[in-house]
């Protein structure tokens, strides 16, 4: 067990390192976010690559106490899972289903980081609006609400169960009442 002051060190140490070999994941990860919103497919294994080491950066940052939240981390990684779905739909429309239009890769991004906004934070109207009001793009507000509807849902669903886990995993503490003895008066 560490000392509380070593866990802000070794999570900066640590978070600094990953952010040299990727710097894409830095800060807000502005660059790979713009790639995506300007319409640029990136490739899934540098989206998975992405997407993992931040993922790790952020539990790490957290963890260790380091400033910086989880609002702009959780934007990095609902774009990059969406750009992601996106790929893999498009891979999938082209092979099964000739004719069928997908939206392109901003859209998909902003309704994955829609999602997970949401899903943290279990505020979808929110999440919709935030999004919405950076891209101002009226074509993709539905889906946009939908999936954060959605991703608010699942996150009150899994944030149920995994209360539920914790509380057959610890049992509630049971006070023994003591036994009251009466005497008999003689």
């Amino acid at each position: 067990r560490l000392p509380n002051g070593f866990k802000p060190i070794i999570g900066g140490l640590f978070c600094g390192i990953l952010g040299f070999f990727f710097p894409q994941i830095r800060f807000f990860g502005e660059e790979a976010q713009n790639a995506l919103l300007g319409n640029k497919s990136l490739p899934n294994t540098t989206l998975l690559s992405l997407l993992s080491i931040k993922m790790i950066a952020t539990a790490f940052s957290v963890a260790s106490g380091l400033v910086g939240g989880t609002f702009a981390p959780c934007l990095f990684l609902g774009s990059m899972t969406g750009a992601l779905f996106h790929n893999a739909a498009k891979f999938l429309s082209i092979s099964s289903v000739p004719g069928l239009v997908l939206a392109d890769v901003p859209a998909f991004a902003m309704i994955g980081a829609a999602s997970v906004l949401a899903a943290l934070f279990r505020a979808p109207l929110t999440a919709s609006l935030l999004l919405f009001e950076m891209t101002r793009d009226y074509d993709v507000i539905l889906p946009l609400m939908v999936s954060a509807g959605f991703g608010s849902v699942v996150g009150d669903i899994l944030d149920s169960k995994v209360k539920q886990a914790n509380k057959r995993q610890r049992p509630a503490l049971q006070l023994k009442t003591p036994h009251v003895v009466k005497k008999k008066l003689s």
